[in-house]
């Protein structure tokens, strides 16, 4: 699979300024492009590029380098976690709690385009983590991206809407955020 980068980051823009816009233009994409590999694992990499990059512009390339990388990767593994277990709640938490069958298909859409406002904050903290504080605040934007997701794309009624959005919402957020902390804490005891 070719991944078209201008596409690709036009696409994260667009979720980030215009996301019921862009939730149309996904749900009426045909064929649908398969948007782990175009848009979710690309932007993972990206972002694990980036705590990288950050790392080694900050501390140097010489001794920096294998710390930056692990730190990278654990950023990375998070993020793919979280995804995957985004979907399995979703899927386990759906017909139980909120009485509704998803379609998987657009279900993995939802899950995978919402993590853009993580992705774009994950590449903005990881270059320059003096701007952590934008992180913190802006993160809770998922929310919105999800509940304007969910309308458009498995046309979820208001009732049921902000449960939904704020399952998948703290799923997206709080698992790389869990993960991170248990690798900084394994390293701290194995460092």
């Amino acid at each position: 699979v070719k991944v078209d980068f201008k596409k690709l980051f036009l696409r994260l823009w667009r979720l980030l300024v215009s996301p019921r816009q862009e939730w149309e233009a996904i749900r009426e994409e045909s064929p649908r492009p398969d948007m782990l590999m175009t848009f979710f694992f690309p932007l993972t990499c990206c972002c694990g590029l980036a705590v990288l990059l950050g790392r080694l512009l900050r501390e140097g390339f010489g001794s920096a380098f294998m710390s930056g990388f692990a730190e990278a990767v654990v950023a990375s593994l998070g993020l793919v976690v979280a995804f995957y277990l985004s979907m399995a709640v979703v899927g386990w938490a759906a017909p139980r709690y909120l009485h509704m069958e998803t379609d998987r298909r657009d279900t993995t859409l939802l899950v995978g385009y919402s993590f853009a406002v993580v992705f774009a904050l994950t590449l903005l903290v990881g270059l320059f983590p003096a701007w952590v504080m934008f992180k913190w605040v802006l993160q809770f934007y998922v929310v919105y991206v999800v509940w304007v997701g969910a309308d458009v794309m498995l046309q979820i009624g208001e009732d049921r809407r902000m449960t939904f959005s704020l399952m998948v919402s703290a799923v997206i957020l709080l698992v790389p955020f869990i993960i991170q902390t248990i690798f900084n804490k394994l390293s701290l005891a194995f460092g």
